[in-house]
């Protein structure tokens, strides 16, 4: 339990009790896994773009993951994090050092990079017989014209948003808010033609979205994104 200092002041009225509650900080004993699951995300995609660790649970004991939090996480600021840049705070740190120590050891982690799509070999041809011709794959009609990430209308991105949401549930997929990522991270997300959203999720260009869907929807995450100004966690 955090400590709360009293301080008594006098006044024209006699003595007035006052709480003086100090600012949070970092607690190692704090903290919610779930929560650090979806937060540990936005520290991934800046390793990723720097060639550094997957951040993946398995990688570190729960005792190696505990030393880097011990001390307000002295070993991760010794390593020099600008954790304000992208937003990350002590409360996030505890929702991330929880999410690591439970889940430490644990084979098929929830890594972004474990999902990827299945590579089905082609069988060789036997002499003498007709080679299938390949099929070209193409993509949704509504999803050729060029994304705009400065258009887009947040109240129609919440439809879009839930639909995800509904779809993800149904096939127990993360539970997602727009405050799971600081802006940088969703706008990731939508660039080079969706990249991002591809490579987690291989099946995408079979849910037809359209240009004018995703449009709605980036405006939507980014509008309520943890470093916005009002973030959003639920649907």
């Amino acid at each position: 339990m955090r400590k709360v200092s009293t301080a008594i002041m006098a006044g024209a009225f006699g003595l007035l009790l006052v709480n003086v509650q100090p600012a949070q900080a970092f607690d190692e004993k704090a903290g919610n896994a779930l929560w650090g699951k979806y937060a540990i995300q936005t520290c991934r995609a800046c390793h990723k773009e720097k060639g550094l660790s997957s951040l993946a649970p398995e990688e570190k004991s729960a005792a190696e993951w505990d030393s880097f939090f011990v001390d307000k996480y002295k070993k991760l600021r010794d390593t020099k994090h600008d954790f304000s840049v992208i937003g990350i705070n002590d409360r996030q740190l505890e929702n991330i050092h929880r999410y690591l120590v439970e889940e430490a050891g644990k084979k098929g982690g929830d890594d972004e990079e474990a999902v990827k799509p299945k590579t089905i070999e082609a069988t060789p041809a036997k002499k003498g017989t007709a080679q299938p011709e390949a099929v070209k794959e193409e993509k949704p009609a509504g999803t050729t014209a060029a994304f705009n990430p400065a258009a887009g209308d947040p109240t129609k991105g919440r439809y879009v948003f839930r639909k995800c949401l509904t779809c993800h549930k149904k096939n127990k997929g993360p539970i997602i808010s727009p405050a799971d990522r600081t802006i940088a991270a969703w706008d990731r997300f939508f660039a080079d033609d969706y990249k991002k959203f591809k490579k987690a999720m291989p099946q995408f260009d079979t849910y037809g979205y359209t240009t004018e869907q995703m449009q709605n929807l980036h405006k939507f995450v980014t509008q309520y994104a943890l470093d916005a100004a009002k973030p959003r966690t639920c649907e």
